[in-house]
C-alpha cells in the first residue's frame, strides 16, 4: 500500500484557472534538491511525500502537495533559496503557521514552500519610538506576551493569534475583534523588509511619515506573498490601557442588536470590540464551553471598552442605557477578569463548537456597510436553507465584517457542490449590498475566481499589471489574491473634445472625455484643485491646466456607517462644517481650510489633530487614469481590501496616477469631553522629552505637536478626549517644570492651530522656502537644534517623527525629504524604488500625461 503522503489528496476543489501554470518536472525537482542540500540540512529540506503532507493543507480543508519545503534558519538562507528558485524558474510560496482561511498558502500547482517558522526573533522593542522590529515567524500571541512586560500591546489580534505568525497577518491583512477601534494590520505596519522574486532585498520607506513616494507598504500588506516575501516587519505598538470593561447585551431581535450598534456610535463611543453572535451560534457554543450565553436569544453583543476609570464609568453607563433603549432584554457587566474571560471564551470557541457538526467547516469572510448587516445575515440564513445547510454567523459588527460558517463533508461531492453554490451566493449578496468579498481573511484561492463580482475587466487588468511589475515571471504564490496577467487593458474610445490651455470639466464624464482626447494627442495635463498645497510641487505646470473645482458634489453620506463619499473638488471647509453639524469629524480637515479633499490626499498633507494620516482615512478611491478609464477600488466598509490595496497609492501620489475623482472616507464621532492645552518652555528639547514621556502612557493626548510660531518662541500644542488625561498631563508637566495652560474652548483649538499652519504654508508658497522630512521620533531634537539659528515657523510631530520648516533653516537638516528654495524643488527618494515607481506610474498613465518628474530633482 502506498504511504499516506503518496495517496491522492482529498479536498481539492474545482478550479478554472490552474491550467496556465505548469507544474515542476521531476528533473527540476531533483536538481533543486541537490542544489539546496549544499547549504540546507536534511531536517530542514523536506522532499519525502509523508513529510510534505504537513504542508499540503491549511484551515480551508483543501490539500495540494508542494514539491519541496525549505525551513531557513536565517534571511541569508532564504535569499539563497530564492536565488536558486529564480534561476530554475521554480514557483515559490511563503508560509507561516498555515492558519489562514482562504487557501493563501496552498501549493495548488506545487512549487517550493519557504516556511518562515524558524525566523521568529523579536529583534527590537523600542519604547521611545513605540515600535517593534521582528522577523516574520513571530507568533502573534508570543509578541503580545513580550510586549506586555514593557507595558505595550500590538493591536491586531485575529482569532488564530495563538498560532498565527505576524508575517502571515501581514500577508492577509488580518483583523480581529479589536479592529473596530484600533484598525487592521495595515494600520500598524510601518515598514517591511522584502525579498523580491529574484532574491534581492529591499526595505520600504516608513509609511505615512513623509511625502517621499508611493506607499509600497500599504500595497504589500494583504498581497498574500504574490508581490514579494516579507522577511522583516516594523510595526507600531500601543501602551496598555489602564482598565477594560467587558459587557454582554442580549436581544430578542437581530435588528435590535444592530440598531444598538448604531446608537452606540451615535453616542460618540468607539468600543475596543463589538462582536455579534446569532441564535444558531449561541445554541452550539453554550453546550460546548458553558460560557453563560443565553440559549434561545436571537442575538448577543459582546462589547469591550478600554481607557481610564472615569471614561469607562461613563461609557458603560451610556452603553447600558443605549442597549436597553434599543430593545436589550438583558445586560451584563463582567465584574471580574474571570467573568470577562468566560464571555470571551464563548466567542473564541465558535469555530471549535461548529466543527463538531460535520467533518469540516467552510468559513467565509465578507464585509457590508454596518447598517445593512441584518439584511445580509438574513440573506445568509436563506441561502443556507436553499442549499440544505444551517449556516452559523458571527460578526465583527463594529466594522460590518461577517463570518458565515458552513459545516459540510468534503468527501461528499454533492455536499461540496452545494457548499460552493451557497458560498458564491453569499459573495454575490455581499457585493449587492455595496460590500467587499473579503474583510480580513484574504482572497487566496477561495475567492480569486469571484473577483469579477467586484471589479471590471479594466480594474482587474490594472491589478494584474501591478503583479507583473513586481513578479514578471509569475512565480510568487501563483493563483492567489489576483490572477496572473491575462486581462487586456482596454484602449479608450477616440474623443473629439476640444482641448484648451485651461479646462474646467463639469462632470466626471466630461473629464473622461478630455483625458481621452489628451491621450490621443499626447497633451500633458496639470491637475489643479484649490491651488493651495499642490502649487509648491508644480511651480511650472508642464501641460494645460485641468481645474477640478466643479467636482464638488456630495455622493453619499452614511452617518450610521461613519463613511462619506465626495468628489475630489469638495472643499475641506465645507466638509468640516457638514460633519460638525452631524456630530462627526475627519482629522484631516478643519473649518476655514481652503484646500480640496483631492488636493489634501494627493499631497498627503499631515494633520495636527491626529497621528494618523490619509492612508488611514481613505477607504476607497475612483480614478480617471491616463487612458480616460474610470477605475474604482475600495468600498465604504472598514475592511475592504480584495486583491491589492490600490487606494493606498493615492495619498502622496501628487496626481501622477491620474485624476482622483471620488473618495470614500472614514469618519469619527466628535469627542464627548475634549480638552486642549498649550505647554511652554524656553528649551524645545524639554518639550520633546515631555512629549516622549507622554507618548508612552495609555492616556496620551491625540494631538501632540511641538511648534515654533516665531523666531524664538517654542510651544507644545496638546488636545485630548479624557478628563483624567487632563489631570495627568498637569502632574507630568510639573515634573518637567513646564507651564501648561488649558484653553477655554477646546473644540475650536485644533482648527485654530491648523489655520495658523495654513497661513505659514501660504507664506512658504509665496517665498518659495520650505523643508520637510522625517526621523525617528526620538531624533527630533536634532531637527530643533538645526532650526535654532534660523527663523520662520517650525512644526515637529512627536508621534511620527515628521517635521515641517516654513522658512530659512539655520543649519543642515538631517534626512530631508522635500526642500523648496526659489524655483528649485529637491527631494530625497529611495533609489531602489525608482524602477517599480516609474513602471507603476506608467501603468496608470502610459503616455505620461500627468507626470511631474521634469519639475523635480531627485537626490539619492
Amino acid at each position: 500500500m502506498a504511504s499516506l503522503g503518496e495517496q491522492k489528496l482529498w479536498g481539492a476543489l474545482p478550479r478554472t484557472t490552474t491550467g496556465e501554470i505548469a507544474r515542476m518536472t521531476p528533473e527540476t525537482r531533483k536538481q533543486l534538491t541537490q542544489r539546496l542540500s549544499h547549504f540546507i540540512s536534511s531536517d530542514r529540506l523536506l522532499s519525502d511525500p509523508d513529510r510534505l503532507l504537513a504542508y499540503s493543507y491549511d484551515a480551508t480543508g483543501e490539500r495540494h502537495r508542494p514539491d519541496l519545503v525549505v525551513l531557513p534558519d536565517s534571511v541569508a538562507e532564504a535569499v539563497k533559496v530564492m536565488e536558486i528558485a529564480h534561476a530554475e524558474h521554480a514557483i515559490v510560496i511563503g508560509r507561516g503557521s498555515g492558519s489562514n482561511l482562504s487557501g493563501g498558502t496552498m501549493p495548488v500547482v506545487g512549487g517550493i514552500i519557504i516556511a518562515f517558522s524558524r525566523l521568529k526573533a523579536i529583534l527590537e522593542i523600542d519604547r521611545d519610538n513605540r515600535r517593534v522590529v521582528m522577523e516574520p515567524g513571530v507568533v502573534n500571541a508570543d509578541l503580545q506576551t513580550r510586549l506586555r512586560s514593557f507595558g505595550f500591546f500590538y493591536a491586531p489580534d485575529p482569532s488564530s493569534h495563538r498560532i498565527a505568525t505576524i508575517g502571515g497577518n501581514v500577508a492577509e491583512n488580518s483583523g480581529g475583534p479589536h479592529c473596530v477601534k484600533y484598525g487592521v494590520t495595515t494600520n500598524h505596519v510601518l515598514a517591511l523588509d522584502l525579498m523580491m522574486a529574484d532574491g534581492t532585498l529591499r526595505s520600504t520607506p516608513q509609511v505615512g511619515a513623509s511625502r517621499n513616494g508611493l506607499d509600497w507598504t500599504g500595497l504589500l500588506v494583504g498581497s498574500e506573498g504574490t508581490l514579494a516575501m516579507v522577511v522583516g516587519i516594523t510595526a507600531t505598538i500601543t501602551p496598555m490601557p489602564i482598565a477594560i470593561r467587558t459587557m454582554l447585551a442580549v436581544f430578542s431581535s437581530l435588528d435590535d442588536a444592530v440598531r444598538c450598534v448604531a446608537a452606540i456610535v451615535a453616542a460618540k463611543i468607539v468600543p475596543a470590540t463589538l462582536e455579534l453572535l446569532d441564535r444558531a451560534s449561541l445554541e452550539i457554543i453554550e453546550p460546548f464551553v458553558h460560557a453563560g450565553y443565553p440559549v434561545g436569544a436571537e442575538a448577543v453583543l459582546l462589547m469591550e471598552v478600554d481607557g481610564d476609570e472615569v471614561t469607562l464609568e461613563h461609557d458603560v453607563r451610556t452603553i447600558q442605557q443605549v442597549a436597553e433603549e434599543s430593545g436589550a432584554v438583558e445586560f451584563r457587566l463582567a465584574t471580574s477578569a474571570q467573568e470577562a474571560e468566560a464571555l470571551w471564551k464563548g466567542r473564541r470557541a465558535h469555530y471549535g463548537a461548529a466543527a463538531r457538526l460535520a467533518p469540516h467547516l467552510w468559513v467565509q469572510d465578507v464585509t457590508v456597510p454596518r447598517p445593512l448587516l441584518p439584511n445580509m445575515m438574513r440573506d445568509v440564513i436563506a441561502i443556507g436553507e436553499r442549499h440544505g445547510f444551517q449556516i452559523l454567523t458571527v460578526a465583527h459588527v463594529g466594522d460590518g465584517n461577517l463570518h458565515p460558517v458552513i459545516s459540510y463533508d468534503p468527501s461528499d461531492p454533492d455536499a461540496v457542490e452545494r457548499m460552493r453554490k451557497a458560498d458564491h451566493e453569499i459573495l454575490k449578496a455581499c457585493v449587492r449590498y455595496g460590500g467587499s468579498i473579503t474583510g480580513e481573511h484574504g482572497i487566496g484561492i477561495d475567492k480569486v475566481d469571484n473577483l469579477s463580482l467586484m471589479y471590471t475587466d479594466d480594474e482587474l487588468g490594472l491589478m494584474q499589471g501591478i503583479k507583473a511589475i513586481w513578479d514578471p515571471s509569475k512565480r510568487l504564490n501563483p493563483l492567489k489574491a489576483i490572477l496572473a496577467p491575462h486581462t487586456l487593458m482596454s484602449e479608450p474610445a477616440p474623443s473629439s473634445y476640444d482641448l484648451k490651455p485651461f479646462m474646467r470639466p463639469e462632470s466626471l464624464a466630461e473629464g473622461q472625455d478630455l483625458v481621452r482626447a489628451a491621450y490621443y494627442q499626447s497633451q500633458p495635463l496639470t491637475i489643479r484643485g484649490s491651488g493651495c498645497r499642490g502649487s509648491m510641487w508644480a511651480p511650472h505646470p508642464r501641460g494645460w491646466i485641468l481645474d477640478l473645482g466643479a467636482w464638488n458634489r456630495l455622493i453619499d453620506f452614511d452617518k450610521e456607517n461613519l463613511t462619506i463619499e465626495v468628489e475630489a473638488g469638495f472643499k475641506a471647509n465645507d466638509l468640516a462644517l457638514l460633519l460638525r453639524d452631524e456630530g462627526l469629524y475627519l482629522p484631516g480637515v478643519h473649518q476655514g481650510q481652503p484646500d480640496t479633499i483631492g488636493g489634501l490626499i494627493a499631497a498627503n498633507v499631515r494633520a495636527i489633530q491626529s497621528p494618523q494620516t490619509w492612508r488611514d482615512w481613505v477607504l476607497g478611491v475612483e480614478w480617471i487614469d491616463g487612458r480616460g478609464r474610470r477605475l474604482r477600488f475600495g468600498r465604504k466598509t472598514m475592511k475592504n481590501v480584495a486583491g491589492y490595496d490600490v487606494p493606498k497609492l493615492a495619498p502622496g501620489s501628487e496626481g501622477r496616477l491620474g485624476i482622483v475623482a471620488r473618495i470614500i472616507l472614514r469618519l469619527r464621532p466628535l469627542p464627548v469631553r475634549p480638552w486642549a492645552a498649550v505647554g511652554a518652555h524656553s528649551d524645545p528639547r524639554v518639550l520633546l522629552e515631555f512629549s516622549q514621556a507622554l507618548l508612552q502612557k495609555p492616556w496620551r493626548p491625540e494631538t501632540l505637536v511641538v511648534v515654533r510660531a516665531a523666531s524664538q518662541d517654542w510651544s507644545l500644542w496638546m488636545a485630548g478626549v479624557s478628563a483624567t488625561s487632563e489631570a495627568w498631563v498637569k502632574n507630568l508637566a510639573d515634573a518637567y517644570q513646564m507651564t501648561v495652560t488649558f484653553l477655554p474652548d477646546p473644540e475650536a483649538a485644533p482648527a485654530r492651530w491648523e489655520s495658523l499652519r495654513d497661513e505659514w504654508w501660504a507664506q512658504a508658497v509665496t517665498q518659495r522656502r520650505y523643508v520637510d522630512g522625517s526621523v525617528l521620533p526620538s531624533q527630533l531634537r536634532a531637527i530643533s537644534d538645526a532650526c535654532a539659528s534660523g527663523h520662520g515657523p517650525v512644526v515637529l510631530f512627536p508621534y511620527t517623527g515628521c517635521y515641517e520648516i516654513y522658512g530659512v533653516v539655520g543649519a543642515d537638516v538631517p534626512r530631508v525629504t522635500n526642500r523648496v528654495e526659489g524655483t528649485a524643488l529637491w527631494r530625497t527618494k529611495a533609489h531602489e524604488w525608482e524602477d517599480i515607481e516609474s513602471r507603476t506610474v506608467r501603468l496608470f498613465d502610459p503616455r505620461g500625461l500627468f507626470s511631474l518628474e521634469k519639475d523635480v530633482t531627485y537626490g539619492f
